[in-house]
């Protein structure tokens, strides 16, 4: 496998960064599906509506602006009008499809402000660079897709008209208004027909674009190893970092060990030193523990110190598996471990007197 291939998933900080660029999985034709259905839809409700108020504003265009005097003045107040009359008219349309493909593509890359975007990017103004997009893997994908949904779309249409011929030959027999409504309907049919295809399309054209950008977001071993590096610090010092913090861990251990009032073991293999203060503990603390060399240190220094070292081995893994570094040990274990305290007491006691 080459060196520079890439076969890493990406990192979330690729991700991250990738998003910031406002590179996202996004199929456009997905959103302009939906929104040409919605429009299609907010239209077949308010055609009527549409259909009067266009004709209320034809009639008062040719009964009371057309006998007006052409002045700059009448000019300016027929141009306004018109002007707002079509933006009324199409304004449920606009915010419909404003709604719905904000909708579409929140779904898609979920909310998303990317500043950068903005930003001038004066490579795009290279010929050469945009030379080669023409006939990059990409521009040849989107061309097929291009002609596939031509090929379908028009399949679609000309099955939807061709079952439809008997009536479309019927238009020229009956009234105007019976022809107006035989023919919106059938239209009406065929976008809400081709609108659902465009949508299925769609849904796969996202899919696709999912895959897609995975693909090329994807890094290369180096990749991966050099960002950890920059992450994460360089393995080799991590390590060395790491080795001291034990190292630090072991000798404020170490130094705790003179206080413990006994050490359990198991007997060579693991050492657990413990204390208790009835007036300041409510139960008793694992000052220290380890196995093997560490076990060993613990019981020598329990020794430099006259600490009493009691043989308990199945107490001793038990402390050993269930308790940690500074902290209480387990509740099950209070009366194996009292009746070791009261022992070392004892112990204390007989040797004062």
């Amino acid at each position: 496998m080459p060196a520079g291939e890439k076969t890493e998933d990406a990192t979330p900080k690729r991700r991250r960064e990738s998003r910031e660029e406002g590179q996202v999985a996004k199929s456009q034709d997905l959103s302009m599906a939906f929104t040409l259905l919605f429009s299609f839809i907010v239209m077949f409700f308010l055609i009527d509506s549409m259909i009067g108020d266009i004709m209320q504003f034809m009639t008062r265009f040719f009964t009371d602006y057309l006998t007006l005097n052409l002045t700059a003045n009448n000019f300016h107040t027929l141009l306004i009008e018109t002007i707002k009359f079509v933006v009324q008219l199409v304004a449920p349309i606009m915010i419909v499809t404003a709604v719905i493909g904000s909708a579409v593509g929140i779904l898609q890359t979920g909310f998303l402000f990317t500043p950068k975007v903005l930003q001038p990017k004066f490579n795009k103004l290279d010929p050469i660079s945009g030379f080669k997009n023409i006939f990059s893997k990409k521009t040849l994908v989107e061309f097929l897709k291009s002609v596939l949904k031509i090929i379908i779309v028009g399949t679609v249409a000309y099955s939807a008209v061709k079952n439809k011929l008997p009536n479309l030959i019927l238009l020229g027999r009956v009234g105007l208004d019976q022809a107006l409504d035989l023919l919106g309907s059938i239209i009406y049919s065929l976008a809400i027909k081709i609108s659902i295809i465009l949508i299925i399309l769609g849904i796969g054209d996202f899919i696709y674009q999912k895959w897609e950008h995975e693909q090329q977001l994807k890094m290369t071993k180096q990749e991966v190893k050099e960002e950890r590096k920059q992450t994460e610090g360089n393995p080799e010092v991590q390590k060395r970092i790491k080795e001291e913090q034990q190292k630090l861990a072991m000798s404020r251990m170490m130094s705790d060990i003179p206080d413990a009032d006994v050490v359990i073991t198991n007997p060579t293999h693991i050492a657990i030193a413990i204390k208790f203060d009835i007036e300041t503990m409510e139960a008793p603390i694992v000052l220290g523990k380890g196995k093997g060399e560490i076990a060993q240190k613990i019981k020598e220094k329990a020794k430099e110190y006259e600490i009493e070292i009691v043989e308990e081995k199945p107490l001793a893994r038990a402390l050993y598996a269930q308790s940690e570094i500074g902290e209480e040990i387990p509740v099950e274990l209070y009366q194996a471990v009292a009746e070791i305290l009261a022992y070392v007491y004892q112990l204390d006691a007989e040797r004062r007197y």
